[in-house]
Parts: structure tokens; C-alpha cells; sequence
């Protein structure tokens, strides 16, 4: 079972480092347009008028009538073909497999694939939807005109429609959204926002957009919001509940207190939208300095705040270093990102953070919390989930810094390697998958001629994503597994990323007796040596691998089904 355990968790984090277009808005199910980008024929059609023996089965009663016993599947007319005409042309009618209601004046969006076409069941549309979706092949493939269109249909009463719209927000670029900020209706967008009939992913898209087009007064509401505490409305509440009972009120009072902590909890559905809305807001329109400094106060110092409002203000935080430092200063949020290194639920989530923002301010501080994770007789020693991490910020600030960055990186490497060979060993392991965020790409100096060399700065490429100490774990255990007596000291390089390729010294098993740290020539005496190509066993044989054992997956799934 560890084996699916370390599937489970990769398939996770795997997820979890795709980042989304719209910064917090995660796309639920493919958008029409893409269905019909992946078909070959799409049409519309209705059903059929079913033939005798259908006939006589509805009469009796029989549910989706309009199938034909003969060959289980229903007849559709063609009424319209939307795409890959040459492939039904002379085509009538069709035939798909279809177990709905049978109204034969309802239009249907059929898709078929391959050549002839195979085709997938029938999609009823109303009215409405009918219109809708012919629209769809004329609009430009992006921008502002796009998601204009499907602005008018967010929350619309038609679901398809409305989960479309949101959808195509989900995936646009962060740019279109921005761009759409002028033709944005504010007063419904707030009017959603305190809905509480509104989903909290569609919340979070109405966030994300108000942001753009908000006003003043919406900084003041959603200051409201963001600050109000069910720790201190509820008590109060519940004490005047029960002075109303005792005083002869209605037992109804009793429930006052928790519906307060449940519209509370309502308000902060979508908390990292509603923070980062509240701080973009609050750069345009007010003082970010002192809006962090509320964040700062309600979320991040505050230990008896939920876990989850503590992750999300990390979200917001991240959403303001990548896409927001035009409107708060970098260094302000570095600030309040470096608050959570005293939490030690955060402080191992936020320090690929602060690696890849080139916050080198607690590089010692950092190597000081390492050593101070082998403390066990002091409670507040931070745990020692941390030093992974860490290496990893040092690796990078050793590795992708020059000067005197790089210097105190070695030097505090030198000291902590070999305090744990093994958390070194994870640590480059999951470098090596990726899992551990390096630092921002810099941009190129201007006399570099070959444009490819020229570093990108991509903060979707770049996302911080922790696994689990657990998953560490293992993948340094099969490691080790996986090594025969044979292998040559140097076969570990090929799996390692090419930053890192100057430690592949401590990846070798540690020598008897005390641990020295291996001698490392000056960084500014080292010449880095081009990426080597990824082997093909690699290339080739790691999705052969995944496949395997996703196959392995399916039959357990079976397997567990049929016991």
C-alpha cells in the first residue's frame, strides 16, 4: 500500500503545482469550447419520433422510450452541423446512446469523434443554451472581448451556462480579467459576494474580479469583513441569548450564537480572494503598509486562528509577491510571509517561499532553526519537518547566488549537513523531482545575444509546493532500496537537477565516524558546467512506470469492487 500511498500524494502535489489561471479559482469540469475543440463532428439534433417497438415499450411504461430495442441507442435528426461538415455530409440522422427524458422538441449537442464518428451521448440544451453555443465558435480564441461574452453569463440561471462561464474565467489569463475591469459590473459583483446562497469558488472568482474594478466603499466592506470574529461576536451573543431565555424568551434564542458563527463562517468562505481583493483594493485605493499590518495582526500573529484562515492569508500573500508588486511593496510582504516562520504549522510551507523571492535576510536564522530542530528537550524547538526545506533554501542560495549570498549559504551547509545525512538526501531527492521551489529567474544582462539564454520569470513555473513528510520519506527509502553494491558513486547525478550538481558529494553515504563536511571550492572559482541532456531511460521508461502502476491502481480497484 505504500506504493499507492506515494501515488495518491504525487497525483496531490502534482495538482497542487498547477497554477490557475485566475489566481484563485480552480477550473471544475472542460468548457464547451474545449469539448468541441476535441471533437470532430459537433451538431445538433433532436430525437427522432421512436419506431413501433420503442413505441410500444414507452406506452407500457418503460423510462427513455425514444431507445430502440433493436439497437439501444436513439435516433437523432439532424438539425445543425456545427463542425467537421465534410464528416456527416448526405448525414440525416445519427444514433447514440442516450437514457434521458424523451421530448422530441428539445435540441440536443451532439459530439462525435474519430472518422466515421463515434458518438458520445447527446447533451440536452435549452433554449437558451441553443443560442449559446453556436456563439461560442465566433469568439476570439482570448482577451477582453471573450471574457466579456461570458461575463453576461455568470450565475446564470441556466447551470450549463453559468458553469461554463465560470469555467473560461477559471482558465483565462489573469491579464484578460484585468483588462476586463472597465466593462465589470461592480454592483453585481458585490451583490454575489455577500450571497450566501453563492458557491465559494464562484466567490472567489467575484473576488478576484472585484479587485480589479473596486472602489473605495468596497475597501470599507471588505475591510468589515475581513475583521469581523465569531471568538468575540458569538460569546456575546450566547450571553444575551441566555439572558433573553432566563428572562422568559423563547428557547428559539439558544440558536442565536451558532447562527452567528455560521454567517461568520459564511463571510470568510474564499478568505484568500477576500484578503487578496482587500489588498489590492487597498493599493489602489489606500495604504497597503497599514493593510498588512491588519493581516498581519488578525491572521498571521494571532495563534488561535484556524488553520485554514492562516493558509489562505499565505495564499493571498503568495498571490501579492507574484502578481501584485506593482500595487504592495515586495519587501513589506516578505514581512509578513517571514511572521509565519515562528508557526510551526507554516514554517516549513513558507520557506520555498522566501527561497524563491530571494529573501536572503534569514539565511542564518534559517540554519539556526535547523540546528535547533535536534533540541528534544525544548517544547518550542521547531519541528523537524523544517529541514528539508531549508537545505534546500541554502542549496539554492549557494547554487543561483554569486557573492556573498552564496558564501554564507556554503558556510551554513558546511555546518548543518552533517547533522542529518538523511534530511540532505531527501531534500535533493525531491529537489530532483521538483518538488522544492528554486529561487525567481533573474533577467539576463543586456549584452547577452542568444535570446534563449536569457532567464524567464514565469511565477506559474515556479510554485511552492511542500510534500509531505511522509512522502519524503519513502521516496528516500526506494532510493536507498534501489541502489545495488554495484552502483557507481556518480549514478545518482543523472536523477538530480543540474542546479544542484556541485552537492552530488553528499548524496554519498556517509563515511565511519564523525561526519566532515567535504571541502568546496569558492563559488566564484567554480565553473558551472552546461545541463546534461535527461537520460532516455527516463524519458522513456518513468511513464512507462506511472502506467504500469496506475494499471496496478485499477485492478486493486476492481479487484476490492468485486470482493
Amino acid at each position: 500500500m505504500s506504493a499507492l500511498r506515494i501515488l495518491a500524494a504525487m497525483l496531490t502535489l502534482s495538482a497542487a503545482m498547477t497554477a490557475s489561471a485566475c489566481p484563485f479559482c480552480s477550473a471544475e469540469q472542460k468548457t464547451l469550447t474545449e469539448e468541441m475543440n476535441d471533437a470532430s463532428v459537433v451538431l445538433l439534433g433532436r430525437l427522432k419520433a421512436p419506431s413501433e417497438a420503442a413505441q410500444k415499450l414507452a406506452e407500457s411504461g418503460v423510462p427513455s422510450g425514444f431507445i430502440d430495442p433493436e439497437t439501444g441507442a436513439a435516433t437523432f435528426t439532424v438539425e445543425r452541423v456545427l463542425k467537421g461538415q465534410p464528416l456527416v455530409e448526405g448525414v440525416e440522422e445519427v444514433q447514440a446512446i442516450y437514457f434521458g427524458a424523451a421530448d422530441a422538441q428539445e435540441l440536443f449537442f451532439i459530439r462525435g469523434v474519430a472518422e466515421p464518428p463515434d458518438w458520445a451521448i447527446p447533451l440536452p440544451l435549452s433554449p437558451v443554451a441553443a443560442e449559446y453555443v453556436p456563439k461560442l465558435l465566433t469568439l476570439p480564441e482570448s482577451g477582453v472581448d471573450r471574457m466579456a461574452f461570458f461575463q453576461d453569463y455568470l450565475e446564470h440561471p441556466d447551470q450549463l451556462l453559468a458553469q461554463d462561464a465560470y469555467d473560461e474565467f477559471a482558465r483565462a489569463p489573469y491579464k484578460d480579467v484585468v483588462d476586463l475591469g472597465p466593462r465589470m459590473n461592480r454592483q453585481q459583483l458585490r451583490e454575489w459576494i455577500e450571497d450566501v446562497r453563492v458557491s465559494p469558488s464562484r466567490r472567489r472568482l467575484f473576488l478576484t474580479m472585484l479587485g480589479v474594478c473596486g472602489e473605495p466603499q468596497d475597501l470599507e466592506r471588505i475591510e468589515q469583513l475581513l475583521t469581523s470574529d465569531a471568538r468575540v461576536l458569538g460569546p456575546a451573543v450566547d450571553a444575551g441569548a441566555t439572558a433573553a431565555i432566563l428572562a422568559g424568551g423563547s428557547p428559539v434564542f439558544g440558536m442565536s450564537g451558532e447562527m452567528v458563527r455560521f454567517a461568520e463562517r459564511q463571510r470568510k468562505l474564499g478568505l484568500d480572494a477576500l484578503i487578496a481583493c482587500y489588498m489590492t483594493l487597498a493599493g489602489k485605493h489606500g495604504d497597503p503598509v497599514e493593510a498588512l499590518d491588519l493581516i498581519d495582526e488578525r491572521y498571521l500573529e494571532d495563534r488561535d486562528v484556524d488553520y485554514s484562515h492562516v493558509y489562505a492569508a499565505l495564499q493571498a500573500l503568495r498571490f501579492l509577491a507574484e502578481e501584485q508588486r506593482d500595487l504592495v511593496p515586495l519587501d513589506r510582504v516578505l514581512a509578513s510571509a517571514r511572521l509565519l516562520l515562528d508557526n510551526p504549522e507554516f514554517a516549513d510551507q513558507v520557506i520555498p517561499d522566501l527561497s524563491r523571492w530571494g529573501d536572503w535576510s534569514v539565511l542564518e536564522r534559517l540554519a539556526d532553526m535547523y540546528k535547533a530542530t535536534f533540541d528534544e528537550d525544548n517544547p518550542d524547538a521547531p519541528v523537524k519537518y523544517v529541514r528539508e526545506p531549508v537545505i534546500s533554501y541554502l542549496d539554492v542560495a549557494k547554487t543561483q547566488e554569486t557573492g556573498d549570498v552564496a558564501e554564507r549559504a556554503e558556510k551554513a551547509l558546511a555546518t548543518i549537513e552533517p547533522l542529518d545525512p538523511k534530511a540532505v538526501q531527501r531534500a535533493r531527492s525531491l529537489q530532483s523531482f521538483g518538488f522544492l521551489a528554486g529561487a525567481r529567474a533573474k533577467p539576463a544582462p543586456a549584452t547577452v545575444d542568444d535570446p534563449m539564454a536569457a532567464a524567464t520569470d514565469d511565477p506559474a513555473g515556479d510554485i511552492a509546493v511542500d510534500p509531505p513528510a511522509e512522502l519524503a520519506e519513502e521516496l528516500a527509502a526506494q532510493e536507498e532500496a534501489a541502489k545495488g553494491p554495484s552502483e557507481a558513486p556518480g549514478a545518482m547525478e543523472t536523477a538530480v537537477s543540474a542546479p544542484f550538481e556541485s552537492n552530488a558529494a553528499d548524496e554519498e553515504a556517509p563515511p565511519e565516524g564523525p561526519p566532515m563536511a567535504p571541502e568546496r571550492p569558492a563559488v566564484a572559482d567554480t565553473e558551472v558546467a552546461p545541463a546534461e541532456p535527461p537520460s532516455r531511460v527516463l524519458l522513456v521508461g518513468a511513464p512507462l512506470a506511472a502506467a504500469a502502476l496506475m494499471v496496478g491502481l485499477f485492478w486493486l480497484i476492481l479487484r476490492s469492487g468485486v470482493a
